[in-house]
């Protein structure tokens, strides 16, 4: 690999296009929406277009800052053309780039869908790689009689019986209005994420909203699940990027579930990919990485195979990063040890 590693941005014109990408969570638009969310700037570290890693740079004080896969699945890329001698090669250069844009520690979340490359970098120095459970991903690319057959019988029924009581579904490109502060997917998302008690992060502003649409435009779509009389009781987001497909937020009504109202969303979306030249559809993960995580089970009823998620973290700056956790420990009163044994990285952000 003769080429050099670089650091591009959403401004710079050598960023690869999205056609160039393996997934949408490499493109400059889906980056713009995540560095939205997290208050950070979307970077792209790449080789050509054979070795992507973006990352969001978040800030830490005047001199650090430290980066993170946008949410999601990213990770390192590695092309098909290239291997794992290749990033070998790369890789201190790599180290390089990161060092010279003044990062501290680099957290990565791997890609289910890529777990060649996730393999080749197991085994690069200073990566330390977490199994954080197992992702469902659907084969829709036999059409959608092929999908209905692989579904469990559990599934099957639930879909039948939300049919039999009325509720239809729907799977269309987005408009502005879907995604307006008290849409009706907004409602139905944020109900669910204060049903379940998730953390704040997972409350979405208006800003990040209107950069996800801007970004990716014809390539996201919103299923939704109505009732007897036509109110929406589930919905969800969706992500195109080439052949694949990704189930991205999702929310329903307390009472949707009985009613099968969940089952016919996920369906409806399979069904979807499945006419419209998909490939693969990711349903994601569970809430824990718990082999009977009731959402993880939910996502296999509905057949495809099962794939490893993977995270990894990067120490690049040893000393910035022990003054760091440190000062972090100072501040809240506990031992830098304990810090460090929280199991959360970087550990100066766990306080």
């Amino acid at each position: 690999m003769s080429s050099r590693a670089r650091i591009s941005s959403l401004t710079d014109a050598h960023s690869p296009p999205d056609d160039h990408c393996p997934d949408v969570y490499f493109t400059r638009g889906y980056g713009s929406a995540a560095a939205t969310a997290e208050g950070a700037t979307w970077r792209m570290t790449q080789c050509d277009d054979d070795v992507l890693a973006p990352f969001l740079q978040r800030r830490i004080d005047e001199q650090w800052s430290d980066g993170i896969s946008p949410y999601g699945y990213a990770g390192i890329h590695v092309g098909p053309s290239r291997g794992r001698g290749d990033l070998e090669k790369i890789w201190p250069q790599l180290l390089d780039c990161w060092r010279a844009a003044g990062l501290v520690s680099l957290f990565l979340r791997f890609s289910p869908l890529d777990t060649r490359s996730a393999e080749f970098a197991s085994t690069l120095p200073g990566l330390t790689f977490a199994w954080q459970g197992e992702n469902v991903v659907v084969p829709v690319d036999q059409g959608p009689d092929a999908v209905w057959k692989q579904l469990d019988g559990r599934a099957r029924t639930a879909i039948r019986k939300a049919e039999r009581v009325g509720l239809t579904a729907e799977v269309r490109y987005v408009d502005p209005a879907d995604l307006s502060p008290g849409s009706h997917f907004r409602r139905l998302y944020e109900q669910t994420m204060t049903r379940i008690g998730s953390a704040p992060r997972y409350f979405f502003t208006n800003a990040y909203y209107q950069a996800l649409l801007a970004g990716l435009d014809k390539n996201l779509l919103v299923a939704e699940v109505r009732d007897e009389l036509g109110v929406p009781i589930a919905s969800a987001l969706v992500m195109r990027h080439l052949g694949l497909a990704h189930y991205h937020l999702a929310g329903s009504a307390a009472e949707a579930g009985r009613h099968g109202a969940n089952n016919l969303l996920v369906w409806s979306i399979l069904r979807w990919a499945a006419e419209n030249d998909c490939r693969r559809v990711h349903l994601g993960g569970g809430i824990s990485a718990r082999d009977d995580d009731s959402l993880l089970m939910f996502k296999r009823s509905f057949g495809g195979n099962r794939a490893p998620f993977w995270t990894a973290s990067l120490v690049i700056n040893e000393d910035a990063y022990g003054l760091l956790v440190e000062a972090a420990a100072a501040r809240s009163g506990r031992p830098a040890s304990t810090l460090r044994d929280s199991g959360w990285f970087p550990a100066y952000r766990s306080t």
